[in-house]
């Protein structure tokens, strides 16, 4: 999805965004290591940025372009919670699985590169395994490898996450 500019945007660049993605069952012998998805690009936008900030981050840098400025990023920059939510967001556009039980861990998480306005971010999600609970036979974790590049293909973000997901019933 494109939408047109807004006021906070002063270039003609067309802004990036994505849908909510289909609602897919897929259990946990669905996922197959080295299965990878990719999603975006979102368009980081300094309105995004400043009311994610206002609510939630409340940093100089995440404020105001001036204030930006005055520190070593040069720039209004992007809180890296903001970074994260972004991620969600993408993975959502992907799949909305109701198999997933919920995070377990985030791990490695890695704020590489400063998010900045009018950044194209791409997510990419990388399946680096399985392994089935040992204390509970209706679950198991999914290990993912994820990275959020932007328009330069520079990685902004990384995490390795680890996700709770339900076993296909017995038949």
């Amino acid at each position: 999805m494109s939408v047109k500019p807004g006021p906070m945007n002063d270039s003609a660049k067309t802004i990036h965004d994505v849908e909510h993605g289909p609602v897919i069952e897929r259990f946990l012998e669905d996922y197959t290591e080295g299965e990878t998805q990719k999603a975006g690009p979102i368009t980081v936008t300094a309105e995004e940025i400043i009311s994610f900030a206002q609510r939630y981050d409340p940093l100089p840098m995440h404020l105001t372009m001036r204030d930006g400025q005055a520190t070593v990023h040069d720039s209004l920059i992007g809180s890296g919670v903001l970074t994260i939510a972004l991620k969600q967001r993408m993975i959502m556009s992907v799949e909305r699985n109701p198999a997933i039980i919920g995070a377990v861990r985030i791990d490695e998480q890695q704020f590489l590169k400063p998010v900045r306005p009018g950044d194209d971010l791409s997510m990419y999600q990388t399946c680096t395994g399985t392994r089935e609970s040992k204390s509970r036979p209706d679950r198991g974790l999914a290990f993912w490898d994820f990275e959020l590049t932007n328009q330069n293909g520079e990685v902004a973000f990384s995490s390795k996450d680890t996700v709770m997901v339900r076993r296909r019933p017995a038949a």
